[in-house]
C-alpha cells in the first residue's frame, strides 16, 4: 500500500516514516510541508492511505480534506483533541494525538489492514431487496435479513456494515444508497457513519448511543434530531 504524509512538522514526518520500516507493505509516496504543495500528488498518484496534520501555515487540515473531490482513507496526526468529532465526519480511518508512539502507530495500521480486509470481503457480498428484507449473497451462502431485525449500520467510505443481533455484513455502497433502497423509516440517521433502529437503543448518554455493547456518536448536525425524536421515544 502506498501512503503520503502531510506534515509542516520535519521531525514528525521522519518518525512516521520511520515506524513504516516494521511495515513492509506500505511504501511512501509522498512526503509534504504543505498541503498546496501535495496537490499534484495526490490528484495524479492517489496514495491508499493519507497521514494528515491539521493545524497547518496554508491551510487546516480539516478543510484541506475536505476540499477533495475523491479523498484517499486519512488518519490525523495532530496535538488538537477538539477536531476529532469533525475527523470522523469526514470518514477519517483514525485520529491519532502527538507524541506519536510506536504502539499507537502499529494500532493505526491494524486498522488499515483490517479495513482492506473489509473492502475486499465486500467485493463478495451482494444484497438486493424483497419486501421487508435484504438477501445478501456471501459466496455460496444466502442470507435472509429482515429489516426490522438489523441493530444499526455504519459506513465505511463506499461500503456499508450491516449489524445484527448474532452477525455482521459488510455489501458494497455507501451508507445513503442503502438507506434509500431499504425505504424503511425506522431507519435514523444520527451520524454521518451511523443509522439506528432506535427500538434497539439501551440508552443515550451526553453524545453517544448505546446498543448492547457497542457506542455510536451522535453527529453534530444529528443532535437536534436525535432529541425531537427521543422525546416521543423514551
Amino acid at each position: 500500500m502506498r501512503y503520503t504524509i502531510i506534515d509542516d512538522n520535519e521531525v514528525d514526518r521522519m518518525v512516521i516514516e520511520s515506524f513504516f520500516e516494521t511495515h513492509p507493505g506500505f511504501e511512501l509516496s509522498g512526503s509534504f510541508s504543505d498541503p498546496v504543495e501535495s496537490i499534484h500528488q495526490l490528484m495524479n498518484h492517489p496514495p491508499d492511505i493519507l497521514f494528515l496534520d491539521i493545524e497547518m501555515p496554508a491551510i487546516n487540515g480539516i478543510d484541506f480534506l475536505r476540499s477533495l473531490p475523491n479523498p484517499p482513507l486519512c488518519i490525523f496526526i495532530t496535538s488538537h483533541p477538539e477536531f476529532a468529532l469533525d475527523a470522523f465526519e469526514l470518514f477519517a480511518l483514525d485520529y491519532i494525538l502527538k507524541p506519536l508512539t510506536k504502539d499507537r502507530f502499529d494500532t493505526a495500521v491494524s486498522r488499515i489492514e483490517s479495513f482492506i480486509d473489509i473492502r475486499k470481503k465486500a467485493l463478495s457480498y451482494e444484497h438486493y431487496l424483497d419486501n421487508d428484507s435484504v438477501i445478501i449473497q456471501e459466496g455460496y451462502d444466502t442470507h435472509r435479513i429482515l429489516l426490522s431485525e438489523i441493530l444499526y449500520m455504519e459506513a465505511l467510505k463506499d461500503y456499508t456494515r450491516i449489524f445484527t443481533k448474532n452477525k455482521s455484513y459488510i455489501t458494497l455502497g455507501n451508507i445513503s444508497r442503502i438507506l434509500e433502497g431499504f425505504n424503511a423509516p425506522q431507519f435514523k440517521r444520527v451520524h454521518r457513519s451511523y443509522a439506528i433502529n432506535p427500538k434497539y437503543i439501551n440508552s443515550i448518554i451526553e453524545n453517544n448511543i448505546y446498543i448492547g455493547n457497542n457506542q455510536i456518536p451522535i453527529g453534530k448536525t444529528y443532535k437536534s434530531t436525535v432529541s425531537e425524536w427521543k422525546k416521543s421515544s423514551f
